[in-house]
């Protein structure tokens, strides 16, 4: 997959944060259990297995067990303009039919390395597409706005590592101001 452009994506994250009062925080809520679904099935089994090939489950979380999909889903109902609905579900169609291609299955059948290889050329193939890296960028920031995402992915050093002085300090050493 391409790498992430941490500028753009702190750049995205603060505007997010900036413009937190202007979207419904229902929009981000995670859908009750039963709740109605702008996604179809397919569709939503095609997202589900998209947000865990970006955002895979290792030592900490990944995607689902953040409930990136259902927060994606519910955004989708509550929030996005129909243009950006339309959009990304092409998005999801679009990946489907390459894995239909690749595999003869839908992306959602196929094992985790078969979805992973499928992204993965999705991702470089559309790297320079604006409508696919606003959907990659909303899977990343609803996994970051997320509590795991945010408690056991982020981890926060100060300082990192062991300050080691590159100069002697001694009695005669002057403190130094600006």
């Amino acid at each position: 997959m391409n790498a992430i452009d941490r500028r753009q994506l702190l750049r995205d994250a603060l505007l997010l944060v900036g413009c937190a009062t202007l979207i419904p925080m229902e929009a981000l809520a995670r859908p009750a259990q039963g709740a109605k679904r702008f996604f179809d099935p397919d569709h939503y089994a095609i997202l589900d297995a998209v947000a865990e090939t970006i955002i895979p489950r290792t030592d900490t979380p990944g995607a689902r067990d953040a409930g990136v999909p259902g927060r994606f889903d519910a955004m989708m109902l509550t929030w996005a303009s129909e243009a950006r609905r339309t959009q990304f579900r092409q998005i999801l169609d679009e990946m489907d039919a390459a894995a239909r291609a690749k595999h003869n299955q839908g992306l959602a059948a196929l094992s985790a390395e078969q979805q992973l290889s499928v992204v993965a050329t999705y991702d470089h193939d559309k790297s320079a597409d604006p409508q696919y890296m606003k959907f990659r960028a909303l899977i990343l920031t609803l996994y970051y706005l997320s509590e795991p995402g945010a408690t056991q992915e982020l981890r926060y050093e100060q300082t990192p590592g062991v300050w080691e002085p590159s100069v002697k300090v001694t009695p005669e050493t002057r403190a130094w101001a600006v």
